[in-house]
């Protein structure tokens, strides 16, 4: 008997140029002491085995552990594959027991006159930024503001990174200049919720990156050295 795992987030998720959330997203997670004050949070890459299920992690620190039991979730469409996801757990004796697992949006960096339809940059909430340890991502941890509507044709937010142009210096280094790509969709903005992106590192091609994120409090401008 599969083993369904509680949802911390509802998203859709397309891993072509750009990756959309759907306005019913929701938060979904206990805080506390007693039973949950081991739990774990992380960012990792899920193995999902043949038969849908999740037999092992791999975290931004390096480490591959196996879940037991395996699980699954709804939102898991494809068998042999690797999904990116915030993964709710507790480690015993290195060994991974799952109490909830979300979708991480990934975005792939696309050069900005690839993109039709023009740029869209609408704000969002900042609340961190940072390189995961291994050097895959760039992790982002956002607030978005949604809500819920009558209106049949509201449409989905859609995020994506736009790579701006790529600055060679003296030196021989290299900037490369990106933006956060998202799109409201027409979605009302009553109430925040949480969304996680990370940006694969792979796609980029130079020694420093510089992101231009547009905030509710206006643009923020964050720099990363790539080793």
């Amino acid at each position: 008997m599969k083993k369904n795992l509680r949802l911390l987030v509802i998203i859709i998720i397309n891993f072509s140029l750009l990756v959309t959330l759907n306005s019913c997203t929701q938060d979904l997670y206990d805080k506390g002491e007693g039973e949950f004050s081991q739990l774990r949070a992380d960012l990792v890459n899920v193995h999902v085995r043949h038969d849908s299920r999740v037999d092992y992690v791999l975290t931004d620190d390096g480490d591959s552990l196996r879940t037991e039991p395996p699980f699954t979730v709804s939102w898991i469409e494809k068998s042999d594959t690797i999904y990116r996801a915030l993964l709710y757990y507790f480690l015993n004796d290195g060994v991974v027991d799952a109490y909830s697992m979300g979708p991480v949006l990934v975005p792939s960096v696309k050069a900005a006159n690839l993109i039709k339809g023009g740029i869209k940059t609408d704000p969002v909430h900042l609340t961190s930024l940072w390189r995961a340890r291994n050097g895959k991502y760039l992790n982002l941890r956002l607030r978005v503001m949604t809500g819920t509507t009558e209106d049949e044709k509201m449409g989905k937010q859609t995020f994506g990174c736009v790579s701006d142009t790529v600055v060679s210096h003296p030196d021989g280094r290299s900037t490369q200049y990106l933006r956060l790509y998202h799109d409201q969709g027409g979605q009302p903005e009553y109430y925040s919720k949480e969304v996680y992106l990370s940006i694969p590192l792979k796609d980029t091609e130079a020694d420093t990156l510089q992101i231009s994120i547009n905030t509710y409090n206006g643009p923020l401008l964050r720099r990363f050295v790539v080793d």
